[in-house]
């Protein structure tokens, strides 16, 4: 698993149309949840997850998965806590990377390697975009995952790894 620096390491369209939006949306803080318009994103439905958060403790409770990452994970996630779930990556700190995104009212983009519950391997690029909600706190995350050619993602990660020397974390 890995964190982007910056957009310009994205490869994925769909994670790129989606920061554009966070970024025209954002007006000095966070978008609200009312600035999205999911018709504009047709096309990208089946790879978004919209999460509530919740504090003390912090916890994310996903409220909407696309159909695309239900296929690609194997499970339904939806109406379940992150901290409840079976990790299908328990080395990847998913939680932790909400607490940033959470934390620096910002955008959190990346690459990630994910074992599926059938067995199988794949690595996809993400990205987690805080929202508010009416108010200044922020009450969502609207989440996108990118697998591509299910096929080829895990050769993407292992070049992404020797390119930036990342172990995989």
């Amino acid at each position: 698993m890995g964190i982007y620096e910056g957009i310009e390491q994205v490869k994925s369209p769909m994670v790129r149309r989606l920061h554009a939006w966070w970024m025209a949306h954002r007006r000095g803080d966070v978008p609200d949840r009312a600035d999205f318009d999911p018709a504009a994103f047709k096309d990208a439905l089946p790879n978004i997850l919209l999460c509530d958060v919740e504090l003390d403790p912090f916890r994310i409770r996903y409220r909407l998965a696309g159909t695309r990452v239900i296929e690609a994970t194997g499970f339904n996630i939806i109406g379940r806590y992150l901290d409840e779930m079976m990790p299908t990556e328990p080395e990847a700190p998913w939680e932790d990377l909400y607490r940033l995104s959470y934390d620096r009212r910002a955008p959190v983009l990346g690459v990630s390697e994910c074992t599926t519950t059938a067995g199988g391997l794949f690595a996809h690029e993400y990205a987690l975009f805080p929202l508010r909600k009416g108010g200044p706190e922020i009450a969502q995350f609207l989440a996108i995952e990118d697998y591509g050619d299910l096929a080829s993602t895990l050769t993407d990660l292992v070049e992404w790894r020797a390119r930036d020397g990342a172990g995989g974390s």
